[in-house]
């Protein structure tokens, strides 16, 4: 997501449609990787509350990033119109807020990458026992 991101902050000609469909695909990758991971970390005992609490981050998301610090980022460049609104043209309006979703997706990237190495031991784990069945069973 973040070279997405980045591909929009940059506001080279057709980078805006080419960084919407790298977001856009990982935003479909994360929701359908969401319901294994729910059950393969958590269990399936309290698969629905941890399910929607891993979802949840995507309308606070959308509120905090696009409501809020879009808004205001948009404010703080625009220039004042005459009737009292704001107005802002080019590609300068939103590129800190482009700057600043890549910055909290590579973040996040890492925190991805923290977990992965914290359940190294128990894919292993499942992968030991799953390959001791098989061997039960073939033998």
């Amino acid at each position: 997501m973040a070279v997405g991101y980045i591909l929009m902050a940059m506001a080279v000609p057709g980078s805006l449609y080419i960084g919407s469909i790298v977001v856009g695909i990982c935003y479909g990758v994360r929701l359908a990787v969401t319901v294994p991971t729910a059950s393969e970390l958590f269990g399936l005992k309290y698969y629905g509350l941890i399910y929607n609490i891993l979802i949840l981050n995507l309308p606070v998301g959308s509120f905090l990033f696009s409501g809020l610090l879009a808004g205001l980022l948009y404010d703080a460049q625009a220039t004042k119109t005459a009737s009292g609104g704001n107005t802002c043209i080019g590609a300068h309006c939103y590129r800190l807020v482009f700057i600043v979703m890549a910055m909290a997706c590579i973040v996040g990237f890492g925190l991805d990458v923290l977990l992965s190495i914290r359940t190294r031991s128990l894919y292993s784990k499942i992968y030991a026992s799953r390959r001791s069945k098989k061997t039960a069973v073939l033998s």
